[in-house]
């Protein structure tokens, strides 16, 4: 043979030895048949979860592999979280996995992570670690009122509430304690100053991607809620009131409103009013500048606004022709209250 020959032979010799040493080395079984092996799930869904799991095996060790879910924590007891599917490709074939879990069973998740092992037709196992992320709702959270001075007088008694009204060409921005003494004995919008908004995620819809949610109203240190009545007269509670007094519902189906219900209408039927959530900032609103520092909740009213008096009496904004009701929060935690589970169950 001549010495090209032997040159090739020499090179591909070292290049397979090279190819041969870099190769990292993997704990399989590369020859058997692949049926009698199979341990990957298709599926797997736990309570709470939105979204589909990421499942991945560990392609450098064939006995390891992961789940990642996402997870709505509010009221979730991650100690013991069911198991609500694990399905794997051919349940129905004799080479099917078998799971030290199934639909029932509950894992911990309280320290962050855990485990559990399918078993293959032929005796192979593998442990697929479970970890989650929390899914969140921006509007989770705690909250508290924000009072300001008044508007129409800067010496009237602070507050959070902001009422804007009046017909066309006569429209009023004014704090609600702006007119302070048109708010008799018991009847102090005041009284609500010193309350706590808490609002849990409870459940999403992964296809609209609405959300779903407990909200709780805590009468503060005084034990107090605030009764709208104008005058010892006239009602307004109805327009007034933005979260109902202690327990109720929230949803937001994606058009950027937030809708409350009672806290009774569990399958969230029957809505009682809209509200928006904005930040702090310069807003333009009925042709006025409403500046503000924190953020704003605010319930809006169709109309008509035609009560006309030309008496101007403090009515044409106060009662009649209402046209925006808003409260000044600032959000101060983006969990809820950690008591919130209870005041739902009383």
């Amino acid at each position: 043979m001549n010495r090209s020959f032997y040159r090739f032979v020499f090179g591909a010799g070292i290049l397979a030895a090279t190819l041969s040493c870099v190769k990292e080395a993997r704990n399989t079984e590369e020859l058997v048949d692949p049926w009698l092996r199979e341990r990957t799930p298709v599926n797997f869904r736990l309570e709470s979860q939105i979204g589909s799991a990421v499942i991945a095996d560990d392609w450098r060790d064939d006995g390891k592999g992961s789940v990642s879910v996402s997870l709505i924590t509010g009221g979730l007891d991650l100690s013991a979280v069911k198991v609500e599917a694990l399905d794997f490709k051919y349940p129905d074939s004799e080479f099917c996995p078998t799971a030290d879990i199934g639909p029932g069973s509950t894992l911990d998740l309280s320290s962050g992570t855990a485990s559990f092992t399918v078993t293959s037709y032929n005796g192979e196992t593998r442990t697929y670690t479970v970890s989650y992320d929390q899914f969140t709702d921006p509007l989770e959270g705690t909250y508290t009122f924000a009072p300001i001075s008044g508007i129409l007088d800067g010496s009237a008694p602070k507050s959070s509430m902001v009422i804007i009204g009046g017909w066309d060409g006569a429209v009023v921005v004014s704090t609600v304690q702006d007119k302070y003494w048109h708010w008799g004995a018991g009847y102090q919008p005041g009284d609500e100053e010193d309350n706590v908004l808490s609002f849990r995620l409870e459940k999403a819809d992964p296809e609209t991607g609405a959300t779903y949610g407990t909200l709780v109203n805590t009468a503060g240190a005084d034990g107090k809620y605030a009764n709208y009545v104008y005058n010892n007269t006239i009602d307004v509670n109805d327009r007034y009131r933005l979260f109902p007094e202690g327990k109720s519902r929230w949803a937001k189906p994606g058009d950027g409103s937030i809708v409350i219900y009672a806290y009774e209408d569990e399958t969230y039927s029957t809505p009682l009013h809209r509200v928006g959530l904005m930040e702090p900032g310069a807003y333009e609103i009925e042709g006025k500048t409403l500046q503000t520092a924190s953020k704003v909740f605010i319930r809006s009213f169709p109309g008509p606004f035609d009560v006309i008096d030309w008496n101007y009496p403090d009515t044409r904004w106060y009662t009649d022709n209402l046209r925006h009701v808003i409260l000044l929060v600032n959000k101060d935690s983006d969990n809820p209250i950690a008591d919130h589970s209870a005041f739902l169950g009383q």
